[in-house]
């Protein structure tokens, strides 16, 4: 039962509406109590000063305080007066039973003034007595003022019963419309759950309805949904993902099959074909493992547990070992490929992913220079950060195509023109420069060429481990 949010909310709710109420109700019935006891007090007294003031303007004749005291009447309490030899002189109708009578007078013989309570028997609440002395033409007189506490008691008993039943009606019709409350504040939470139930792999389009945006469940909808948004974009990126390699592996291992086919589908072949069939297996193969790779590279980096290495290393004289591998490569092009940079750029970070984000960037700026072009690596000191251009005078990149040139498998360059390549390339270099907790950007593309942007920080170990995990 109360693994229901809707029962422990009212049961939380009960507890706590209990709680108030009886610790509300021994307040009241105390500070009630005090009151009623107060007033019964007051009362005397001013009964035992009316009297007083009275007969201090009176004769010491018996009859005398007799007929005064014939005067007050009382249906609550009883008045005796008692002389100083112990003689009751005067007392008005009797209210009190000829045993309390007498217990009335012992307690005036042993207190000479002031309130007491005597207590009373099986079936009684007991007598409130106050004692006052008086002092008539010379003589000594007690007054006596004494009154039962039933109808105290009758009071604070109504008032006693009153609060056990109230309590308890309270509380119920409290649970029952808390119950009814949390059930009616949870609908929309049990709507979310029923909707999100219905969504799957193949139905993460599909939104839960926000009906309040300010306030708490609104925002429970608004975050659901973000997710369902990531999770969207993920699955649609996996998917895209396996596509574009099942594409990309599809071409080489077709010519590397065909390849085979033929070959071993004639035998009346030269030395020399055999050899240029091996040569494009070759090829094809190179292109394979190379695009295996930067697929295990980028699962690797999207599972997050790539080992980072950081070491301190410098910076120029790394960009210098880059362009000198390049440099083969592009003379085959005739591309020129030359750096400029300052000495002594200290830099701790990975330097093996550094210098193959460097060569990725390098070897698309070759790739896409035509013949008699020139590629040109600068770096400089920012303050605490390098910044890297890697420079070409190629057609450019399209406005339409750059902002996709970071996406996975996208080749596309300027007008059709596309590399041999996988598409993978520019992807690594941005997740080795992000976490890096550096950046990597189209500066300038136009017809006159393009300017990558790469900045990093000089040195940052704990925020690249704390990025890798």
């Amino acid at each position: 039962m109360f693994h229901s949010v809707r029962a422990r909310l009212t049961l939380w709710y009960t507890a706590i509406l209990a709680l108030v109420l009886v610790t509300f109700s021994i307040i009241s019935y105390v500070i009630l109590t005090g009151e009623i006891h107060a007033s019964t007090d007051s009362s005397l007294g001013d009964t035992v000063q009316e009297i007083t003031s009275t007969l201090q303007n009176e004769s010491d004749d018996a009859l005398e305080i007799r007929s005064v005291l014939s005067g007050f009447r009382y249906e609550d309490r009883e008045i005796i007066i008692v002389s100083s030899d112990g003689r009751v002189v005067a007392s008005s109708l009797a209210r009190l039973s000829p045993e309390e009578r007498r217990t009335v007078l012992a307690l005036a013989q042993r207190q000479r003034s002031g309130l007491a309570t005597i207590a009373g028997g099986p079936e009684q609440d007991g007598i409130r007595v106050i004692i006052q002395p008086l002092e008539v033409s010379g003589k000594r007189f007690t007054v006596i003022v004494a009154r039962d506490l039933d109808e105290q008691a009758d009071r604070l008993e109504s008032v006693s019963h009153a609060i056990f039943l109230g309590i308890p009606l309270a509380l119920l019709l409290a649970a029952g419309g808390g119950y009814m409350l949390a059930r009616k504040s949870l609908e929309p939470v049990t709507a979310m759950s029923l909707k999100a139930r219905q969504i799957g792999a193949e139905t993460l389009s599909a939104r839960i309805e926000v009906e309040n945006e300010r306030d708490e469940l609104g925002f429970l909808a608004i975050t659901l949904n973000e997710l369902l948004e990531r999770l969207q974009y993920a699955f649609e990126s996996q998917r895209r993902f396996m596509a574009d390699a099942s594409h990309e592996l599809r071409t080489p291992v077709a010519i590397i099959q065909g390849e085979a086919d033929v070959a071993l589908g004639r035998s009346d072949r030269t030395s020399d074909e055999y050899r240029e069939t091996i040569e494009i297996i070759q090829k094809s193969a190179r292109k394979v493992t190379h695009i295996v790779r930067s697929l295990f590279l980028l699962a690797r980096t999207d599972s997050g547990n790539y080992p980072v290495t950081l070491t301190r290393f410098y910076l120029d004289e790394l960009v210098m070992d880059v362009v000198r591998q390049i440099r083969s490569v592009a003379s085959l092009k005739g591309v020129e490929v030359s750096f400029e940079t300052d000495s002594e750029l200290l830099m701790s970070a990975d330097e093996e992913l550094i210098g193959r984000m460097l060569m990725n960037l390098v070897d698309n700026a070759v790739k896409f220079t035509g013949n008699a072009g020139h590629v040109l690596v600068s770096v400089r000191e920012s303050g605490n950060h390098y910044e890297i251009r890697v420079s070409d005078d190629g057609p450019g990149i399209t406005a339409e195509n750059q902002e996709r040139i970071f996406d996975r498998f996208v080749r596309i360059r300027h007008s059709g023109q596309t590399s041999d390549g996988a598409g993978l390339g520019l992807p690594i270099a941005l997740w080795i420069a992000q976490v890096h907790q550096g950046t990597v950007e189209i500066e300038r593309s136009n017809e006159s060429g393009t300017v990558f942007l790469l900045k990093l920080p000089k040195a940052a170990p704990n925020t690249i481990i704390d990025a890798v995990r």
